[in-house]
């Protein structure tokens, strides 16, 4: 999974000796269900060892005599150690990197790594369970090929990257999902909502892992915390579980999941654009509930911020924006904005998503919504749109006289291309808004994709007495819950 250890040996009794060093000093080697998770520490850490583990050089394979600490310092193309001892401290540079490793695994045994930058916080002392692997400082992507850019701790790229070392926690899938289902789900919740997030998540690892080298420790996967971020309740919920995974079709499901349905969760395709058998939507009144705080919401959005983030050229202006379509479980699937070009006053229409999935709605139109089952209506600037009087003498109104042609005193007509319109009147001249919206309001419900388990309906489903097989055979189609 990591380097290439045997690279530099060139005969074949070496080789074949490397080889079986390198397997020996793989950490995957150590637990049941391996999983690999790429940490972002600062350029130089200190790592202070609680329980039995071994310091390996990755170069050579020869074991580095260690103390309770030992201090990692960054290099492009090398790894340097300095472990505290005496009146100086030893130093140690490899090219290939390290591995501290459980020497026998153990719950007693565990890591704290100085300046981690926990997913969704800041960069802090953290523990972990498992093993680490240093290397030196590459790019790569979770399916082993290179040029990712640093993760934020949203899981998004950052645009300035730091040099720093690249670390991995290697740990047991049950290790791990302990550091994830209270980041997820809270660890106060009802326990059998907690053992379904925890058979969610191990499902969802699983799939990862099968096409990945490693998992990043952000919402790009999912949450993880370390030893650090465990619940007593959480890791009880993980025990109860243990190995447990959701199926269709005899291979584990992406067992996505949300924060609340707002009532009816929806199919794959109408969100993400993909069908996927098991993610089929189904009328969710187990939401719906008291407790559940994001069964209404609103969000007020200026017509101003509007039209940054729709028409971004800075030459248009959006008069309207109106819902299409929707699914059957109430997601908008399709907008329409339509903006006037404010130096010709030519009318440009355009369908919303562009080239995206409708899921994208929650965050393209200048504001961040917290899902798209919602309503639309607009906030008026004060006027009742523009009344015109044709050449007829009949009057119309309209929501905005731009683009429409007004003439001049030369005899000329000309577009109307600004927002206060000058009107002449028997006072004298007058400015008047000429755009009726001055914002845009989202009703809505629910809070997330809308995919697979809502959380907030789980919740409901354990306090009415049903068990985790009962929440994940509501949320997910024909599927199986089996023990691997």
């Amino acid at each position: 999974m990591y380097k290439k250890l045997t690279a530099a040996f060139l005969s074949v009794p070496l080789l074949a000796f490397a080889a079986s060093q390198a397997h020996a000093e793989e950490p995957e080697d150590l637990y049941q269900n391996p999983i690999t998770i790429k940490l972002v520490p600062s350029s130089n850490f200190t790592v202070s060892i609680h329980g039995s583990y071994e310091l390996i050089d990755l170069e050579n394979g020869e074991t580095v005599e260690t103390e309770d600490e030992i201090k990692f310092r960054h290099g492009e193309e090398d790894v340097t150690v300095r472990i505290p001892g005496g009146k100086e401290e030893e130093e140690y540079t490899s090219s290939e990197g390290y591995t501290l490793k459980e020497d026998g695994v153990s719950s007693n045994n565990y890591v704290s790594i100085t300046s981690v930058l926990r997913a969704g916080t800041s960069f802090q002392t953290t523990d972990y369970r498992g093993s680490l692997v240093i290397e030196p400082e590459e790019d790569r992507n979770p399916d082993g090929t290179d040029g990712v850019e640093e993760q934020d701790p949203d899981g998004n790229p950052e645009e300035e990257t730091v040099g720093r070392l690249q670390l991995f926690n290697v740990l047991d899938m049950e290790d791990y999902l302990k550091g994830v289902v209270p980041h997820e789900m809270s660890a106060s919740w009802p326990i059998e909502a907690l053992k379904a997030q925890a058979v969610a998540a191990r499902s969802y690892a699983h799939n990862n892992m099968a096409s990945n080298e490693f998992l990043y420790d952000t919402t790009a996967h999912q949450v993880y915390h370390g030893l650090s971020g465990e619940g007593a309740r959480s890791n009880q919920a993980v025990e109860d579980t243990k190995g447990v995974i959701a199926t269709h079709n005899g291979s584990p499901i992406y067992a996505y999941f949300h924060a609340s349905s707002g009532g009816h969760t929806d199919n794959s395709e109408n969100v993400w654009t993909n069908e996927v058998p098991y993610i089929r939507g189904v009328e969710d009144s187990y939401d719906t509930h008291g407790a559940n705080r994001y069964n209404n919401w609103t969000t007020t959005l200026s017509q101003d911020d509007a039209t940054e983030a729709i028409f971004p050229d800075g030459n248009h202006e959006l008069v309207d924006l109106e819902i299409i379509e929707k699914s059957d479980a109430g997601r908008v699937l399709e907008m329409k904005a339509t903006g006037i070009n404010e130096d010709t006053g030519v009318t440009q229409e355009k369908v919303l998503p562009d080239g995206s999935s409708p899921d994208s709605l929650r965050w393209n139109l200048g504001t961040t919504l917290k899902s798209t089952m919602f309503d639309l209506s607009s906030e008026s600037s004060g006027n009742d749109g523009v009344t015109i009087k044709t050449a007829d003498g009949s009057e119309k109104s309209f929501d905005s006289a731009i683009g429409m042609e007004m003439r001049q005193e030369d005899g000329s007509d000309k577009a109307i291309t600004y927002e206060n319109l000058a009107v002449r009147t028997t006072s004298g001249v007058e400015y008047v808004d000429n755009i009726s919206a001055s914002s845009f309001e989202f009703e809505g419900s629910g809070w997330g994709h809308g995919l697979g388990m809502s959380q907030w309906g789980a919740y409901n489903m354990a306090q009415q007495g049903m068990d985790y097989r009962d929440i994940l055979n509501h949320y997910y189609t024909n599927i199986d819950i089996v023990e691997q």
